[in-house]
């Protein structure tokens, strides 16, 4: 059989790119929140609600997803899943109805759960003994997706209007059209290459990734709350929505240059002292942000980013290792699953804010409920100190694409 020429950085930069794509229609949501709100005249618990109904869909059916990956194949679950979110999610604009915003919502959930587990797995294959680095660059894709559709769909709503979203739909396209040809067939079979052949008894994986998942589920929750309000609370005190934009895309863009600088440095101090000590920074300095403005707020704000997201390429391949034989599935368990049931939270914290608005006003109300939004990293940063420590020889950097992989 022929040997694939392809470069490991082709297949893990395709993925990236579409892993960004993916994420960017679902940014949409969150930066369009305020306009949405007020067209449809909904209660922060209502604003809310629409999130938690992306979450339901988009990240707890990932391990589900993952499942049917590792069965019957990745590659076209990869490729056909993120066309789904650009075809759903670039018509978001056009909704007048709650519920059609909902259906197309949903249909952009599903798509985003079926890519994620595929992708993530996919990376550890076609970077071969190069997954380190290569998921950092993975999830960096998707941050930086994240951060740059918060503001592409802010500045194209500003100018054109809020029925011109369909107009963003050619970049998903094209995307998945990269990942057709960069990322070969023949990276179906390359599974990952486990010491136990018989695969990991419950006894060795079970208890680590419970708590993997919990911390996991805490950066969700916090993640997703925050972003899914600060364009809110930025719009309330008075500011333009494109800021709210921007300070979502420099809240993703720290992100990704935590990822990165994250996986590289867990090789020097331990994945599990990253996790702690990365998400147990974030909880102050969230905090802080919610009581300053101007140049100190935007500070706080990328200082924030690259705590909370330093140890997620670390944390995906800690579960990947715990299950080997398994590693879409598991992916989609701290991925997705892990995330969406923190991504509940916004519920919750939209109908703390409604009920303090009562005695302190609407943006009042707002800032009280976003303070709880620090205790969440500070409680995933004491539950990480449970983690096993992990040193794993494969997360190093990828190899030149001149030298054989």
């Amino acid at each position: 059989m022929r040997r694939s020429t392809a470069s490991p950085w082709q297949g893990v930069a395709a993925l990236a790119l579409n892993h960004g794509a993916n994420d960017m229609y679902m940014a949409f949501l969150p930066a369009l929140l305020p306009l949405i709100a007020a067209r449809l005249d909904l209660s922060y618990r209502s604003a809310g609600l629409l999130v938690s109904i992306v979450t339901l869909t988009s990240q707890l059916s990932q391990p589900l997803f993952g499942f049917l990956g590792d069965r019957f194949g990745r590659r076209t679950l990869a490729i056909a899943a993120p066309v789904a979110t650009t075809l759903s999610m670039s018509w978001l604009g056009l909704l007048n109805s709650y519920e059609l915003l909902l259906v197309v919502l949903i249909l952009g959930g599903v798509g985003t759960a079926a890519f994620h587990p595929q992708g993530a797995a996919l990376t550890s294959a076609v970077a071969r003994r190069n997954t380190g680095m290569a998921m950092a660059v993975f999830t960096a894709g998707g941050n930086l997706g994240y951060g740059a559709g918060s503001v592409l769909i802010t500045v194209l709503v500003s100018q054109l209007g809020l029925g011109r979203t369909w107009i963003t739909m050619p970049i998903g396209l094209a995307a998945a059209a990269v990942l057709i040809a960069a990322v070969p067939r023949s990276a179906e079979s390359r599974r990952e290459a486990s010491s136990h052949p018989a695969g990991p008894t419950p006894g060795h994986w079970l208890v680590p990734l419970i708590i993997l998942y919990l911390v996991v589920m805490l950066r969700g929750a916090t993640v997703t709350t925050f972003t899914t309000f600060v364009p809110i609370l930025i719009e309330r005190r008075g500011l333009t929505l494109v800021l709210g934009g921007w300070a979502l895309f420099g809240f993703s863009l720290a992100g990704a240059v935590g990822g990165v600088v994250g996986g590289r440095l867990s090789e020097r101090i331990g994945r599990k002292a990253l996790t702690v000590v990365g998400l147990g920074l974030a909880a102050p300095l969230l905090y802080l942000f919610l009581r300053t403005d101007g140049f100190a707020a935007a500070a706080l704000l990328l200082l924030t980013g690259i705590c909370v997201f330093s140890a997620l390429p670390t944390n995906i391949l800690m579960a990947q290792e715990l299950l080997p034989r398994h590693a879409s599935m598991v992916s989609g368990v701290v991925m997705g699953f892990a995330w969406g049931v923190g991504g509940l939270a916004t519920t919750g914290l939209g109908a703390l804010a409604d009920i303090s608005a009562q005695s302190l006003g609407g943006l009042g109300g707002l800032e009280h409920a976003m303070d709880l939004i620090a205790l969440m990293p500070l409680a995933a940063a004491f539950l990480a100190l449970a983690l096993p420590e992990t040193r794993h020889a494969g997360s190093q950097r990828l190899s030149p694409p001149s030298r054989p992989g």
